[in-house]
């Protein structure tokens, strides 16, 4: 299940429909315009009888609401039944995986035929490949052309070569992870010798306080003495009594990583620079001096920032926390990848069936607290246009509270 409202994801599809149907938009364009302003002045228009009859209806919807929130918590309690009656699933498939175990001839033989799916698909161009997938060119003979390598490459890149007597499936983690989009460009080229040593993710869920753990297990190797690296999620499911109609289901509310126990010369969160500094007098050489400085890496992904907080004053964020808010963000969308697709449908990601952009529905920013539709679009718009920063913003806007009015804040019509 999705940790966003399955609600939610139905509407946005519906927008991206009529988005991409310029027909539908031209026909619906007039129409629209003259509704846009008058919901209120119809509803100021009305006798007090039919208003009040409205407030009875919005007293059912509470009543809807707080029962849609039991539902939820219901899908909760089946989703850690499910994941504990996978468990054996999960195990063969970290022994086939780890070469552990061979299947049997039986156990090899499909039950439908996926032929077919080939022969419909036929040649696969490179620009339809899924991501981390090859494509091979071969001489007028067929025979593989290898690609050229520049000096010193080959130092950087390992070949890793199969043949019959190759046990498991090497690097399936760390293909399977380049091959999920919302994944693959968090990945540096300095992540993937030690991300061959993942061997499994496993997905634990806690009921009090409600949340769920991503379990990372990597076997030894030259880079982290950690046996396993963990990253916990808070999930909330709760509507608030000020603003019911705000509820969106489960909600992620926040996250906490580890302490990655890296071996000497071998940490990637960090690269070592050599700066030369100006002489102090003139004609005298400067001293060069070596600093080290954060590094692009995956494996900030178990170093999150905290949830920021609005200014009181102001109830307005910062530069630099808007910033962490669009980590955050992307952070919950690969927590939600990784637990809704890749955990239970690795073999499929593995494989490029799933994983692309097409599949990827995402999280938005579900951490800010009763974030409604129209305040989600319009900072996910400015974000786009940002470069990642919510820049217009309020802070009361983000949680869908009644906007400010302060500075400018661009929600507008709250």
């Amino acid at each position: 299940m999705s940790v966003d409202a399955p609600s939610s994801g139905a509407s946005g599809a519906l927008t991206s429909q009529l988005l991409a149907n310029s027909g539908l938009m031209e026909a619906f364009g007039g129409h629209l315009q003259e509704l846009v302003g008058s919901k209120s002045s119809y509803i100021d228009s009305m006798p007090q009888p039919m208003k009040n009859r409205i407030k009875a209806l919005k007293n059912i919807q509470v009543q809807y609401t707080q029962l849609e929130a039991k539902f939820y918590e219901e899908v909760q309690a089946l989703e850690r039944k499910y994941t504990e009656l996978h468990q054996p699933t999960y195990a063969k498939r970290r022994q086939i995986i780890a070469g552990d175990y061979e299947p049997t001839e039986e156990e090899t033989v499909l039950g439908f035929d996926e032929e077919d799916d080939d022969e419909e698909d036929g040649d696969m161009d490179e620009e339809d490949a899924p991501t981390g997938a090859k494509i091979m060119d071969v001489d007028e003979n067929g025979d593989p052309i290898e690609p050229e390598v520049e000096e010193g490459a080959s130092a950087k890149v390992e070949k890793v070569k199969y043949d019959d007597t190759t046990t498991g499936i090497p690097e399936f983690w760390l293909q399977s992870l380049k091959n999920a989009d919302v994944i693959a460009e968090l990945i540096e080229e300095a992540d993937e010798p030690l991300l061959r040593h993942l061997v499994d993710i496993e997905l634990k869920h806690y009921e009090e306080p409600m949340g769920f753990d991503l379990i990372f297990h990597f076997s030894e190797n030259p880079f982290i003495n950690n046996k396993s690296l963990v990253k916990h999620y808070n999930v909330k499911i709760e509507v608030d009594d000020e603003a019911p109609f705000q509820f969106q289901g489960p909600q992620i509310t926040g996250c906490t990583g580890c302490e990655v126990n890296w071996k000497k010369g071998h940490n990637l969160t960090v690269k070592t620079i050599k700066k030369k500094q100006k002489g102090k007098g003139k004609g005298q050489p400067g001293k060069t001096i070596t600093k080290q400085v954060p590094a692009n890496t995956f494996f900030s992904y178990f170093s999150p920032p905290a949830v920021p907080e609005a200014d009181e004053e102001t109830d307005e964020f910062t530069e630099e926390q808007e910033d962490d808010i669009a980590i955050l963000g992307r952070d919950y969308e690969v927590a939600s990848f990784i637990r809704d697709s890749l955990i239970p449908k690795a073999v499929l990601v593995f494989t490029g069936v799933e994983g692309g952009d097409d599949d990827d529905e995402g999280m938005g920013l579900p951490f800010l607290d009763g974030l409604d539709g129209e305040a989600g679009m319009q900072l996910q718009q400015q974000m786009a246009a940002g470069g990642g920063r919510p820049g217009g913003l309020c802070a009361s806007s983000l949680r869908g509270n009644t906007c400010c009015s302060r500075r400018g804040c661009q929600r507008g019509g709250c």
